[in-house]
């Protein structure tokens, strides 16, 4: 069974969907994947001057410290898979930490909040996933130091 022949979209809609299947490759952990549709997602939405988690990421990576080795700009992997580079020289490999996923969605969801005053029920049900994980992990950390 053939497709249609075209779609019509908008930037809410298109966004929208990139950031659903970002959401379900976070799941099954593919990250490049999940990280690239995200940071599309977050890239096609309006600039907003409304607070979105973005400038809190920029804000944190320009306070840290110089490092010679390893990524700490905030679309250091971003930069990576989409072009293969870093600091402007390509390069074939890359790790990506298991926190820089959840980052780049979680930047895409604020920012489609700050643009829509709205989130789609997937997008506040992997928010809601996120902080019980992080709240679990807290709460385990602190028995461990008991």
């Amino acid at each position: 069974m053939a497709g249609p022949a075209s779609i019509e979209t908008t930037t809410k809609l298109a966004s929208m969907r990139q950031l659903h299947a970002a959401i379900e490759h976070h799941g099954k952990q593919n990250w490049e994947c999940a990280i690239t549709l995200a940071a599309a997602a977050e890239g096609m939405l309006p600039p907003t001057d409304e607070p979105h988690f973005h400038k809190k990421v920029k804000e944190l990576a320009a306070s840290l410290p110089e490092v010679d080795e390893g990524s700490q700009g905030p679309n250091d992997v971003i930069t990576w898979l989409k072009h293969g580079t870093f600091r402007g020289k390509k390069c074939d490999a890359a790790t990506i930490d298991n926190s820089e996923t959840p980052v780049v969605i979680w930047r895409a969801i604020t920012k489609f909040y700050a643009v829509y005053n709205e989130v789609s029920p997937q997008m506040q049900s992997w928010q809601q996933t996120m902080k019980d994980s992080l709240l679990a992990e807290r709460a385990a950390k602190a028995e461990a130091k008991v």
